[in-house]
């Protein structure tokens, strides 16, 4: 029978993600290559380059190397990293059903909760933006067989010490790929006094196992964050709120993760969106120009407090509806309330504007689905049991299931297909740059206009449609197609922003990118260059088109 659900959630993923291998790169996945690019090429030893480099504000060395290993495997061809993701999901799905399977001891439960896991829209970012798949899905892959062993552990009537020391390893290696599991120090001795409060012998075990890696990474992070904080370059994004603003994210985040674990951010800012015009006059100035900023805010905490309320009530009626009957099912309920609001606890300290943000990004909730998933088939079946098993509640809870299923199933793949159209725009933006020009000479500039600007750039900052700077993206694309540049590129995340442009020289060779003829005049004159040195295209976003113009530009800067 497992054998059968495993195919079945094959089979759902591959009709649900299917397009996923044919989109292409979007944003930091070309600023990770260029990283991976120098690390190739400076001398640098492999200490250095998976636990020092870039290494500061993030200790994810496994995520490093498995990248870096994935890289240098598939190198630019997209496909491989999207069945790799496909995978990764699937395998964390699967595992998602054996948790369940070992805590609600009902295998057609266990089954919705894997089902949803695999499905949910709401957090497929965390895989299907290449950039975070391997340390999201990896990290979550080893914190799943680390909850399997602790609860393994809990469940035996004899202890066996093995399972409590596997369970710790592979929280360990989930920390390595990622730190947002850092919550499980806490949730670990949680989960112990809701199943087995009375049984200190296990408590005793897991915190003399658990202890020594809890000081040790606890200390490692403490000296980063006073590496940070001394640091004189230290940045406003890395700038800490005041402790009044912690205390608040205590309260108000695991709220925000309750809720928006469950219903799409699409429906809260709908629901918001109504909420602003029952409240004010059609014709406020309120509404008209601050709609959409208090609607995502301030508007979108108040539908997912009020909403998270309204779940935790109906968790405490059905914890007293099961405590009498079935208890691993009130169990299930409060581990999955705890779960879910302690993986919020990483989100209390992140630092700057982004630590203000009421909507979450759903990648960030992907760990939390785990006992999301969990948690609406155990309410569902307290639903079911509250209407005494009737055939109407039964139907009722059908016809949601195959709602819910198809909303999140027909967004994913309408998400995908939009990707995989951006995908198939950039990739032939860079395939015909690189037909028509697949050698460049010691020194080049890159001039590419364009009558547009994309993803929120103010109307002047005109550029092609590519989500990070496409001079970077150039240096990645062509270094892979045989121009070997020097590590120096592909420092200092050279040309990766937006809207970046300029020009370096180094070890021989030159390379810059611009946007505007004035800035090509300057370096042209700056650095001595000829216009043989020099490609350039124009983007039409209209047609969408790319023309070359070089030949023009040659004259238009003589």
């Amino acid at each position: 029978m497992n054998y059968l659900i495993i195919l079945f959630y094959l089979f759902v993923a591959i009709l649900t993600f299917g397009k996923l291998p044919f989109g292409f790169f979007q944003q930091d996945e070309w600023l990770i290559f260029g990283t991976y690019l120098y690390l190739d090429k400076a001398p640098l030893d492999w200490l250095q380059r998976f636990f020092i480099y870039k290494q500061v504000t993030h200790l994810v060395p496994f995520t490093h190397f498995i990248s870096y290993a994935q890289f240098e495997l598939f190198r630019l061809n997209f496909f491989f990293y999207g069945v790799v993701a496909i995978i990764l999901h699937l395998t964390n799905a699967i595992l998602v059903y054996y948790l369940s399977s070992l805590l609600l001891k009902k295998r057609f439960l266990s089954f919705i909760s894997g089902f949803l896991f695999l499905t949910t829209s709401i957090s497929h970012q965390g895989f299907t933006w290449i950039a975070t798949t391997i340390s999201t899905s990896n990290s979550t892959l080893f914190l799943l067989l680390s909850l399997i062993f602790f609860t393994k552990y809990l469940n035996q009537t004899i202890s066996q010490i093995r399972y409590i020391i596997l369970s710790t390893v592979f929280f360990a290696i989930s920390l390595l790929f990622k730190e947002n599991s850092i919550f499980t120090f806490l949730f670990l001795p949680a989960f112990w006094f809701i199943y087995k409060r009375k049984d200190f012998t296990k408590l005793k075990m897991g915190l003399i196992i658990l202890f020594p890696l809890g000081f040790f990474y606890t200390t490692i992070r403490i000296v980063n964050f006073f590496i940070i904080s001394l640091s004189n370059s230290m940045e406003a994004a890395f700038a800490q709120p005041g402790l009044d603003v912690y205390v608040y994210r205590i309260f108000t985040l695991p709220l925000r993760f309750i809720s928006q674990g469950i219903l799409p951010q699409e429906f809260i800012i709908k629901i918001a969106n109504n909420l602003m015009k029952l409240s004010y006059p059609p014709n406020s100035m309120l509404l008209k120009e601050l709609s959409p900023y208090i609607a995502q805010s301030v508007g979108a905490d108040i539908v997912s407090f009020f909403f998270s309320v309204m779940v935790i009530i109906i968790c405490i009626i059905f914890l007293f509806l099961y405590k009498g009957r079935v208890q691993q099912y009130s169990k299930t309920i409060l581990v999955s309330l705890v779960f879910i609001s302690l993986s919020s606890l990483p989100f209390i300290f992140v630092p700057g504007k982004a630590g203000y943000n009421s909507l979450v990004d759903g990648r960030h909730l992907y760990i939390t689905e785990i006992f999301t998933s969990i948690l609406l088939p155990s309410l569902s079946f307290g639903f079911y049991i509250l209407l005494r098993k009737s055939r109407i509640a039964l139907a009722l809870l059908v016809i949601t299931f195959v709602l819910v299923s198809y909303y999140h199933i027909t967004n994913i793949r309408s998400e995908l297909q939009d990707q995989v159209q951006i995908g198939f725009l950039r990739k032939g933006i860079l395939e015909q740059i690189y037909s028509n020009y697949p050698h460049l000479p010691q020194s080049i500039i890159f001039y590419v206009e364009s009558d547009k600007a994309y993803y929120g750039l103010p109307p002047e900052e005109t550029v092609v449609p590519f989500q990070s700077g496409f001079g970077q993206t150039l240096l990645v694309w062509y270094n892979d197609h045989g121009e070997l540049f020097p590590a120096c590129f592909f420092q200092d995340q050279y040309l990766y922003v937006q809207e970046s442009v300029g020009y370096r020289e180094c070890d021989g060779r030159g390379f810059g990118y611009v946007r505007s003829l004035a800035a090509l005049r300057r370096i042209l004159k700056d650095y001595q260059l000829s216009s043989d040195n020099l490609i350039a295209f124009s983007w039409n976003s209209s047609k969408g088109e790319l023309r070359d113009i070089t030949i023009d530009t040659h004259e238009a800067i003589k």
